[in-house]
């Protein structure tokens, strides 16, 4: 027990500054319950009708909509809200077309 000494300080001022070089991610995604007057459903909408899902995913057993999520948050630069799982609405135009150009 000798061997390990701890520094309760020194530990807490490096926690610290690993917390402060921590980015955190921002979350996109948006539910249909945030939304008290459905406006979303005014945005531009994508149906997952036909969506090309990759065969081989990185991760075995990740899902189709995870994927999705994945995805979106990674190349859209507006919030989005996927609805029930059949359509994906996007609040930008520009990340609708990515997502047809990519998915479609």
């Amino acid at each position: 027990m000798d061997l390990i000494r701890r520094n309760p300080k020194r530990t807490q001022e490096r926690l610290a500054r690993l917390r402060s070089l921590i980015v955190k991610k921002e979350v996109k995604r948006r539910f249909p319950s945030d939304f008290d007057n459905d406006e979303y459903l005014e945005w531009t909408s994508i149906s997952c009708a036909n969506v090309r899902y990759d065969d081989s995913p990185l991760i075995k057993g990740i899902g189709h909509l995870t994927q999705l999520v994945d995805w979106c948050d990674d190349n859209c630069n507006g919030v989005y809200v996927i609805d029930r799982g059949e359509k994906v609405y996007f609040k930008e135009d520009n990340d609708a077309a990515m997502f047809t150009l990519v998915w479609k």
